[in-house]
């Protein structure tokens, strides 16, 4: 059960956002409130308020930037953005929940003593609700992520929030996942599924040791494109930083993540921009099209699972477990493919004979299926892609060569898709990358943004006294800057 503090941190997570709204740039306010809020805040508590949807880490800084930002700076942030496509996905993402209900008004009946009750309005508003939050992230990062400078401090925050957050990780890797019990008073997730080869993964304050392996191998490509983007002086630094995040990444245990940077990070270090910017579309085209190849059993399941026991039987069997499992929920989520069966376990597949859910949902693919259907699906990786596959064609109306910086976060954001395939490690970050890069994508067919190139020179100070510094970089008069 959480403790006094758990729920101190949630409730006061409003007043910290606005703290960083009143004190930050906008934009460093935007990154900052959302990176911290996911990384510090309990993870697996819901805050429960009448009339009010439930507040998490993932919705409070969204929910309440987004009204700080309206109310106090008098910015309109747009939902729907400029291109057809992303305008079609926005719309299917809001009626999705409400087509879901008009199909399955019926109940379900299990068994004499267990039955699943029919979707009604109330139902489509709640999973209207708990797409908000994300869908706000995405809007406040095209908003105020929208040139090449943003984007930067956007990932340089992570790989610098990362690198102190490897702090406690290790601690965890050494001395078992006690930091969310210790502090909150309660562990977030199943305890034996943070013990891996003898040893423990870490989990600090996130949902699964798998969703911090999945960041750390983020942040680590993510320094590789800041040490190509950065002069002589500072490269080396980053490419430091970068083999230390990879040590970090063999201790999380996960096989999935450290493959990724092993794949990858030869191709981030020698390739272009324009390279790049293809391995990513090459990358979403296999996001979009798998639900049908899983259909159409295309996939070498059998394959894949005889190469995971060359690594370990564990793995093997892990792997088996996840296909057999979407193999079933794939069946049941073809009975309605259009719209999906909602909420109220629904989706799930039940024993006959006890009522008790039989099935285990991994890869959030296969959760949007059976969930919302082929509609709530291509809604919402279509609109986490969009930036990919809109990325060549904005470069080319500006008459510009795909850089480094957009290439390579493009890579890494297609990484972070891939992976939602077997598991469903999406999180406020990655929302924040596709709004911030789709938002740049939409300035740069109207012009050319600045500060795209490598970081210009900061201003000479103004002498006298500084009351404010920044943590980073130099220091300056004004609102404190993390960047």
């Amino acid at each position: 059960m959480p403790n006094s503090l758990a729920f101190l941190m949630i409730t006061s997570w409003p007043l910290v956002t606005l703290i960083m709204y009143l004190r930050m740039p906008p934009r460093t306010a935007v990154i900052w409130s959302i990176l911290a809020g996911y990384l510090l805040l309990p993870a697996g508590m819901v805050l429960d308020l009448p009339g009010l949807p439930g507040l998490s880490k993932h919705s409070i800084p969204a929910l309440f930037g987004y009204l700080y930002v309206t109310l106090l700076l008098g910015r309109r942030v747009r939902i729907m953005p400029e291109s057809k496509a992303g305008r079609i996905l926005v719309v299917m993402l809001l009626l999705s929940p409400f087509l879901t209900v008009l199909t399955n008004g019926d109940p379900i009946f299990i068994n004499s003593s267990k039955v699943l009750p029919g979707l009604r309005p109330y139902d489509g508003a709640s999973m209207l609700v708990g797409q908000v939050g994300f869908l706000l992230i995405w809007a406040l990062g095209r908003e105020f992520l929208r040139d090449g400078a943003a984007v930067r401090q956007l990932i340089s925050a992570l790989v610098i929030a990362w690198l102190w957050y490897s702090l406690p990780m290790l601690y965890e890797v050494r001395m078992s996942p006690q930091l969310h019990i210790m502090i909150y008073g309660f562990f977030q997730h199943d305890f034996a599924q943070m013990m891996r080869q003898g040893g423990f993964r870490p989990i600090v304050f996130l949902e699964h040791g798998l969703w911090i392996a999945m960041l750390t191998s983020m942040s680590a490509l993510l320094c590789v494109v800041l040490g190509r983007e950065a002069g002589p002086g500072l490269s080396r630094r980053y490419y430091m930083a970068a083999a230390y995040l990879v040590v970090v990444l063999v201790l999380c245990k996960s096989v999935a993540a450290l493959l990724y940077v092993l794949l990858l990070m030869p191709a981030m270090i020698f390739l272009s921009g324009r390279r790049l910017g293809q391995i990513a579309m090459f990358m979403g085209v296999l996001i979009l099209s798998y639900p049908i190849v899983r259909t159409l059993d295309i996939v070498p399941t059998e394959a894949l699972i005889e190469m995971a026991g060359r690594v370990s039987e564990e793995r093997a069997q892990s792997l088996k477990f996840r296909f057999d499992n979407e193999d079933a929920l794939l069946a049941h989520a073809m009975e309605r493919p259009l719209a999906g069966w909602g909420g109220w376990e629904r989706s799930s597949i039940h024993d006959v004979t006890t009522g008790e859910t039989v099935s285990t949902t991994d890869g959030l693919w296969v959760i949007a299926m059976g969930y919302s259907g082929f509609i709530g699906f291509i809604a919402q990786f279509g609109l986490l892609c969009l930036p990919i596959f809109l990325l060549s064609g904005a470069y080319r109306t500006a008459g510009r060569e795909i850089s480094v910086l957009m290439g390579g976060t493009a890579v890494v954001l297609a990484v972070n898709l891939i992976d939602l395939l077997p598991n469903a490690t999406i999180s406020p970050i990655t929302w924040l990358i596709t709004g911030g890069m789709l938002g740049y994508l939409e300035q740069l067919r109207h012009g050319v943004p600045e500060g795209e190139g490598a970081p210009q020179p900061a201003p000479a100070a103004p002498r006298g006294p500084r009351p404010y510094a920044g943590l980073v970089g130099q220091g300056r008069i004004g609102p404190r800057s993390l960047l």
